[in-house]
């Protein structure tokens, strides 16, 4: 999934994209997560100059209060311990099986789930094609 898919971020999707632009950055997948504990997002985007990794928060309970979007760029070399893992389920007699797949990486810490039954941030389609992407930057 690309920024533009993660309808979501509004203003703050805008802003990211704009700042993609002034960095001369090529998005290559965009992966979004929410703190459901402290309504804090995490944006994490692999682009072809490193992983972009965004905190993004509202500075007050009011929807209409500010909000702070603060992010770092990890340049592909420095990002250490990035790998894929699977576990899956199967049942005996064929009739359920469960799959998840775990993109895993060591620095900056990030481990985010892709799960069969999943759904938003959690669905393999929007953990996956950012997982391929990171791989595929990461290893040159």
């Amino acid at each position: 999934m690309k920024l533009a898919d993660w309808g979501a971020l509004g203003q703050a999707g805008a802003m990211l994209q704009g700042q993609l632009a002034e960095l001369g950055a090529e998005e290559a997948a965009t992966h979004v997560a929410v703190n459901p504990d402290s309504g804090r997002v995490r944006i994490l985007i692999a682009t072809d100059l490193g992983l972009l990794d965004y905190g993004f928060q509202p500075t007050g309970e009011d929807p209409g209060a500010a909000s702070m979007l603060r992010g770092q760029l990890h340049r592909w070399a420095s990002v250490r311990g990035l790998r894929v893992q699977t576990d899956a389920q199967l049942e005996a007699d064929g009739s359920q099986t469960r799959w998840l797949w775990h993109l895993v990486v060591d620095e900056p810490r990030i481990e985010l789930v892709a799960d069969s039954d999943g759904s938003a941030e959690r669905a393999p389609a929007a953990v996956l094609p950012f997982a391929r992407a990171c791989l595929a930057l990461g290893g040159q």
